[in-house]
């Protein structure tokens, strides 16, 4: 079968070179990885994708494309590591570093599709993930080098119309604010080309950080090396050689629910003091489908989360860094316990006292970082992605906000992924799991208002 989306024009946006732009890093300069960056080395990257109404008249898809190459060529290089390879060199002491050669730049693809755009914004609906993925360039590879981004804009040629917007980057060059600070500059710049709004200035405060010296801490170089002989043993292949998952990924049910301001109002009154909106969601999230899944046992359940440290670290990380700062945390509890009655009181709690762990000591576990998340228990574990202040809806390219914004690329039974919603103060869920489990997960999740 001939694939639902056809590429009309693949380039690539360089960096600039010449006198008349900021000093850039030399072709050849190493980005080194802290380990909060090896950490995710061999792991699947990050595509998102964000779906548009077709653009009001007189604007038409090559005008929209325009403006997207241009503005990503505008805000490319104060984010110069996006444009580079993951390159494994055993000869160095730091064997995998994002280099950023001769001609470093982002692919930029150019396609069309005669996908059914209304059928993919439904929300509630099952997620059609071949169509979503195929919106969303491909830069994983088997082995080492890899790109660090790609980027797609698409258009749909049905009566309905429509643009999608595909972004994917490897995880080691950012982390999730990372990339919406990235997302925020390059939106930022394709509207004030298309004349709505004014480009921020270079150099204010708000210009993103890549030194990783700023993540540094004692014994950091030899965690990353630890790390990467975990993560990566067969460098440079980051595939395992044999799959420990195998089996078609797509056979998960994957839907999308929003919590609105109101609902998410009454998940806090459970405690007192009442608890941030993150833990809230997430322990409703964790209860939810271990009701779903029928975990009324005695065995133990987690919650798998990641928490920003950069208000933590000593001394602080400022916002603008845009590399990985995160730690894995992990809470567990029996499964009669979180899915009783006080269940959702007792979860709220258990994950509000592991973020306050966090804060006091960011990284009191760091050497456990990798064991910790490869003793998670498959099928018992509740696996929480993205913040419920990533601003997925206010993404503006000069198209209007989208009408739908989604990861293409959850692949686990129990995974939930959280952006800011539509609506002020809502929280958007999309979730995967297993299809027998949805209909009971959409019975304790959803909650009238």
């Amino acid at each position: 079968m001939p694939p639902a989306v056809r590429t009309r024009r693949a380039t690539a946006v360089a960096l600039p070179t010449g006198v008349d732009h900021e000093p850039l890093p030399a072709p050849g300069h190493r980005v080194l990885l802290s380990p909060f960056n090896v950490y995710w080395a061999a792991l699947p990257p990050v595509r998102r994708v964000f779906l548009f109404a077709p653009p009001p008249p007189p604007a038409n898809f090559a005008d929209v494309a325009s403006a997207l190459r241009s503005s990503l060529a505008a805000v490319l290089p104060a984010f110069h590591p996006f444009a580079g390879e993951l390159v494994y060199n055993p000869a160095e002491p730091r064997a995998v570093s994002v280099v950023c050669g001769d001609g470093a730049g982002v692919a930029f693809v150019e396609a069309e599709t005669e996908l059914d755009f209304a059928r993919l914004v439904e929300e509630g609906a099952e997620h059609d993930v071949d169509a979503l993925q195929q919106l969303v360039p491909d830069i994983r590879r088997e082995e080492l080098p890899a790109p660090v981004m790609a980027t797609q804009v698409t258009e749909f040629i049905g009566a309905v119309g429509g643009i999608a917007v595909g972004v994917t980057i490897h995880h080691t060059a950012a982390d999730g604010r990372g990339l919406w600070r990235f997302l925020e500059m390059w939106t930022a710049a394709a509207a004030a080309i298309a004349g709505f709004k004014t480009m921020p200035v270079a150099g204010e405060p708000a210009s993103p950080l890549h030194d990783r010296r700023l993540v540094s801490f004692e014994g950091d170089e030899e965690l990353a090396r630890i790390f990467l002989r975990q993560v990566a043993p067969d460098l440079p292949r980051t595939v395992p050689k044999q799959d420990p998952s195998p089996g078609p990924k797509n056979q998960l049910s994957r839907r999308t629910f929003t919590l609105s301001s109101s609902v998410i109002q009454r998940l806090k009154q459970q405690l007192t003091p009442a608890p941030s909106t993150f833990v809230a969601v997430v322990a409703h999230g964790w209860v939810s489908i271990a009701r779903a899944s029928g975990f009324t046992d005695g065995a133990p359940v987690l919650a798998v989360f990641l928490a920003d440290l950069r208000a933590h670290m000593s001394p602080r990380v400022p916002e603008a860094y845009v590399g990985n700062c995160l730690a894995l945390c992990t809470v567990a509890m029996g499964g009669a316990e979180l899915t009783g009655q006080d269940g959702p009181a007792r979860a709220c709690l258990a994950i509000r006292e592991a973020v306050a762990e966090v804060r006091r000591d960011p990284l009191a576990d760091r050497g456990r970082w990798f064991s910790k998340f490869a003793a998670i228990p498959r099928g018992r574990a509740v696996i929480m992605a993205g913040s419920p202040w990533f601003p997925a809806y206010g993404v503006d390219f000069g198209l209007g906000c989208p009408v739908r914004a989604e990861l293409a690329s959850m692949n686990h039974d129990g995974e939930m992924v959280l952006v800011a919603g539509r609506e002020a103060g809502s929280v958007q869920a999309s979730v995967a799991l297993a299809p027998d489990k949805m209909p009971a997960f959409r019975k304790f999740f959803v909650i009238d208002t």
